[in-house]
């Protein structure tokens, strides 16, 4: 079974292409009008590609948590304030991360009808603030711990 630090830099590298994807989806739509009128499979890739990403950044979290012997969180929710708890993020990404839990959970539960203008704004506003530099410290190899840095993992410059 690979290590931590491995799963680690594969999660890092499905959230960074995830991210590109999106931010390639996202520049076909010049309004929100073009992007209601986007087809079936590109919402849907859109809205799968959200997911994952979210998922990834979670996993993150859980691996760390995990790997540092932390409290173990109650909800997905929760792993973002473990992480604030034990200063590895600040109080910006942690709202910033209970934001993208709350999308996840409406990506994966609400079956009738994503509302588009939430998807919109997140395409068009939030999604490398929230998504892809909530864990820019793991890019680094670095996790903050007390206002140290403790390396973690060396992560190729290639990701």
């Amino acid at each position: 079974m690979p290590g931590f630090e491995t799963i680690i830099k594969s999660l890092v590298a499905t959230v960074s292409e995830r991210v590109r994807y999106l931010e390639e989806m996202g520049r076909e739509f010049s309004s929100f009008s073009a992007f209601r009128r986007a087809d079936h499979k590109t919402m849907a890739a859109i809205e799968r590609d959200l997911e994952v990403a979210i998922e990834a950044c979670i996993d993150i979290g859980k691996i760390i948590i995990s790997e540092k012997g932390l409290r173990p969180p109650e909800s997905m929710r929760d792993v973002c304030q473990v992480l604030y708890e034990n200063n590895f993020i600040d109080k910006k990404t942690l709202k910033n991360l209970e934001g993208m839990v709350g999308l996840r959970n409406i990506l994966v539960h609400q079956y009738e009808k994503i509302d588009a203008e939430i998807i919109y704004g997140v395409l068009k506003r939030h999604l490398n603030s929230s998504i892809q530099n909530n864990f820019s410290f793991i890019k680094q190899g670095r996790v903050p711990k007390k206002n140290k840095h403790h390396t973690l993992f060396t992560v190729s410059s290639k990701q």
